[in-house]
């Protein structure tokens, strides 16, 4: 099954089948993680074996340590080959090791698990090996320990727990085998000779998950959009002496507040489909994700900013909301809690941005090439072109409402944070021989500051209004760093949203309708969604006809 996000092709029939087993947390662990690793680092054979044959056992991902989450080089579990037994034995050596956040742990019958592979002692860094946990009664298998992790913010459809491993033996073939393997003698073998660049590609076919994850928070974004919009449209609260209270909709506060992220989702939504193009293409073609970093760094950032967009976008549907979007049966916050914890889950998102940053300070250097001599002038020319930019042009409203204003003043942004980046990363790495690692630590706060404006630019020019919308919306959010670059004058930088924002929120009721989100998947009351239990009244929405296309 691809459940990329892009020109998916998935099997309805099994989908169906599988979701009337697993609950949806429980479904993305069992088909996107455990899955998603069967089928990204596993040989052809192994595919055939482990990946949901007729759906008769539950699957985990155990990768996360208690001490090492981001640093999957660093994990500590350990699997030692014995030739003698052709067996791998998986083992916890100390607490630090113990798996931890392991989705399906207390029911999970196989578990994907990443540990030190070691043959005669050497180690060949992570590897993935499938671990029996659980037989289908339920029975615990020799010398594996599962820990409830008790209660947590949300998703409680998955319980996560602890793993622990006193010299579990498995198979020789239980190793996935598409990035290394073992004979049966012990000797290893992989089509990377370089351990670095074989950990990289072990990651790296694993970047589906990150996307899917982006595809999670931008549904989650959508289904709070669609409450909080359909309310402000039912709701009326003040409006002119003697006369009838207004929508909450028409009010400034409201719409402000409600249609940059209207228009984030919209962006996000064409941005994932353009990412997920970009991933079936190249696995249609039998491309090795880890060649392209350019597409690991897309997901990597749009995981970053489709994430921290959710939580920002539910939070202000909650409080646009009132009381009735505190409580449980309108659903807002079970969406805040459940998604909160994507901004660390698969990946800690200021670690997602380092990825980015590392991917443009690679392209940027291979655009200054080989020459010092050279590369110095194309930075000089490039800072004067900035600097007469901003010294000699001027900005007004119907300037800011143009798209190609928008999209420069993004790329300016990058422009010079880039360069700066690699000014003072230079400075200290060559000049004053700082270690790499120090030098970059030092320079974290500009680090993650510059790969938004690069994932944003891939933003597809559909729905021009709400393209203006999103783009305005981020130029105004860093209104200061361009105030100080004078790339906005005072004037520009307080007009710059409100004109924009009051003319697409008459057409939101028609946008969240077009999502095709199913009214039963809604079940909030304030969205229009009757609950029978309810014991107030809900005006009645007005009827839109809802479009054809699918957003």
């Amino acid at each position: 099954v691809n459940i990329t996000a892009g020109n998916s092709r998935i099997c309805m029939n099994i989908l169906y089948t599988v979701m009337a087993k697993f609950t949806a947390g429980s479904l993305g662990v069992v088909c996107g993680l455990f899955g998603g690793a069967v089928t990204n680092l596993g040989s052809p054979e192994q595919k055939d074996s482990w990946y949901l044959p007729d759906l008769e056992f539950t699957g985990m991902f155990a990768m996360t340590e208690r001490s090492h989450g981001s640093n999957v080089r660093g994990i500590l579990t350990e699997a030692r080959y014995e030739p003698s037994t052709q067996e791998f034995i998986i083992h916890t050596p100390c607490d630090d090791a113990q798996k931890m956040y392991i989705g399906n742990a207390m029911k999970g019958n196989y578990a994907s698990v990443f540990a030190q592979l070691i043959i005669n002692g050497e180690s060949h860094g992570p590897h993935c090996f499938i671990v029996p946990i659980r037989d289908q009664s339920g029975v615990m298998n020799p010398g594996v320990t599962a820990i409830d992790m008790k209660h947590k913010e949300g998703l409680h459809g998955v319980d996560n727990g602890i793993l622990i491993f006193d010299n579990v033996r498995i198979p020789r073939k239980n190793l996935l085998s598409k990035f290394g393997c073992v004979s049966t003698d012990g000797v290893y073998s992989s089509p990377i000779q370089s351990k670095g660049k074989r950990f990289n590609a072990m990651l790296a076919a694993l970047t589906p998950t990150r996307l899917g994850l982006s595809v999670q928070a931008m549904a989650s974004m959508k289904l709070g959009l669609i409450i909080a919009v359909r309310y402000s449209h039912s709701r009326r609260q003040f409006g002119p002496k003697d006369q009838e209270e207004v929508k909450i909709i028409e009010h400034q506060t409201q719409y402000l507040r409600l249609m940059p992220h209207l228009a984030a989702a919209l962006a996000l939504t064409f941005t994932t489909r353009f990412a997920g193009c970009m991933m079936d293409d190249a696995l249609c073609k039998g491309e090795v994700l880890q060649n392209n970093s350019s597409l690991q760094a897309l997901v990597a950032g749009l995981k970053a900013y489709s994430t921290w967009e959710n939580l920002a976008c539910l939070q202000e549907c909650r409080e646009c909301t009132g009381g009735m979007g505190f409580m449980m049966e309108n659903r807002i916050p079970a969406l805040k809690c459940d998604s909160d914890v994507f901004v660390t889950f698969e990946g800690d998102n200021v670690v997602m941005l380092q990825v980015v940053v590392k991917e443009l300070m690679t392209q940027y250097t291979r655009q200054l090439g080989n020459s010092v001599g050279g590369g110095l002038i194309k930075t000089w020319a490039s800072s004067m072109s900035d600097s007469f930019r901003t010294s000699f042009l001027g900005f007004n409203v119907d300037t800011v409402g143009d798209l190609s204003f928008l999209l420069k003043a993004l790329s300016y942004r990058e422009r010079v944070l880039q360069r700066t980046l690699a000014a003072r990363l230079y400075a200290k790495v060559q000049k004053n021989k700082e270690e790499f690692f120090h030098a970059w630590n030092s320079c974290l706060h500009h680090v993650t500051g510059l790969p938004l404006p690069t994932v944003i630019h891939i933003c597809q020019l559909l729905l021009h209004s709400f393209c203006l919308l999103h783009g305005t919306s981020l130029v105004y959010q860093e209104r200061a760093w361009y105030l100080e670059h004078h790339y906005l004058t005072p004037t520009t930088s307080r007009q710059i949203r409100t004109q924009l924002c009051r003319s697409v929120k008459d057409v939101a009721l028609k946008v969240v309708s077009d999502f095709n989100v199913p009214s039963c998947c809604i079940q909030a009351p304030i969205a229009g969604v009757a609950n029978p239990q309810a014991e107030w009244a809900f005006h009645p929405l007005p009827q839109y006809p809802i479009a054809a296309s699918k957003l």
